[in-house]
């Protein structure tokens, strides 16, 4: 089962190898439920949280980071793919330059309520260094 919002932003690198959602099994459901209650109560008690809980506004969060990427066409010829977690917006897929990469993760930075990004992304194929 996925859990998480994931999306494809844009898709304009035909040979970046498609990247999937994160699946859990049943068991793997269980063991994430504990934890993602134990961030809930940790941000409660710190007075962090939003009502509804620490994950409330990640499809929200998901589908505008998606939407801005895909709108900004110095991004038409990469690939990425997003995923949000708890405010965590992660970013995979494949970008052509290192300029692509700083520029999307500091596009992605600054929307709102986006607190933490990963960046998974590749410079063409390769792993980015």
């Amino acid at each position: 089962m996925q859990l998480d919002p994931f999306t494809q932003a844009t898709n304009g690198m035909p040979s970046c190898p498609t990247v999937v959602p994160r699946l859990y099994s049943p068991d793997e459901m269980r063991t994430e439920a504990h934890v993602r209650s134990e961030r809930g109560t940790r941000c409660a008690l710190e007075g962090t949280c939003e009502p509804g809980g620490a994950y409330i506004r990640d499809g929200e969060i998901n589908e505008q980071v998606r939407a801005e990427i895909a709108a900004d066409k110095r991004y038409a010829d990469t690939s990425v793919w997003v995923t949000t977690s708890r405010k965590w917006v992660t970013l995979k897929g494949c970008v052509r330059t290192k300029a692509h990469q700083r520029e999307i993760i500091a596009l992605v930075r600054h929307q709102a309520y986006v607190e933490r990004v990963f960046d998974e992304l590749t410079v063409g194929n390769r792993p980015a260094r």
